[in-house]
């Protein structure tokens, strides 16, 4: 019985939230220069510069989380996840899933508020599929920011339970 590969892109949240609230401060300096009417010419010209900077700056950082968040595919097949991470150079990872044992899902406070959360698979060996604690180690397959975490979990464990029959 074959399952269609299901795809997944990262949340877009935590790549952005930064840059709404540049949107947001830089908004509020240009608004509060027209309303406070400034006396000083130059200092209301100075404050109305520096909103409008500050809102393409948050432009410019949400143009760039929006390419970030683009760079990173999860593919959860019959038989593997696949980390596909792609920009100028491009990376690609697969993790069996007659090598994994287990899906550790990990979810910071903005992520729990948000629904998003990262998914690290973990081997049969317990070792190179988890974030190392010794200088060195590195991650080797974590899927970073995924929107719905415990669902994605769930649904890795479900094709892993499925393989194992």
């Amino acid at each position: 019985m074959s399952t269609q590969e299901i795809r997944i892109k990262p949340s877009l949240v935590p790549f952005t939230w930064k840059a709404v609230i540049v949107i947001l401060v830089g908004l509020a300096v240009y608004v509060a220069s027209l309303l406070l009417r400034l006396p000083l010419q130059a200092l209301g010209l100075l404050f109305r510069l520096t909103g409008l900077a500050l809102v393409c700056l948050g432009v410019l950082g949400m143009f760039v989380g929006v390419i970030r968040r683009n760079m990173y595919t999860y593919v959860i097949s019959d038989s593997d996840l696949v980390l596909q991470k792609q920009l100028l150079r491009r990376s690609i990872r697969r993790v069996p899933f007659s090598s994994i044992t287990d899906v550790q899902v990990s979810q910071g406070l903005a992520g729990r508020f948000a629904g998003y959360g990262n998914v690290v698979p973990v081997t049969k060996s317990g070792y190179g599929l988890v974030r190392g604690t010794e200088p060195g180690e590195n991650v080797v397959a974590e899927m970073v920011d995924v929107p719905k975490p415990d669902k994605v979990a769930q649904l890795i464990i479900s094709r892993l339970k499925r393989t194992e029959s």
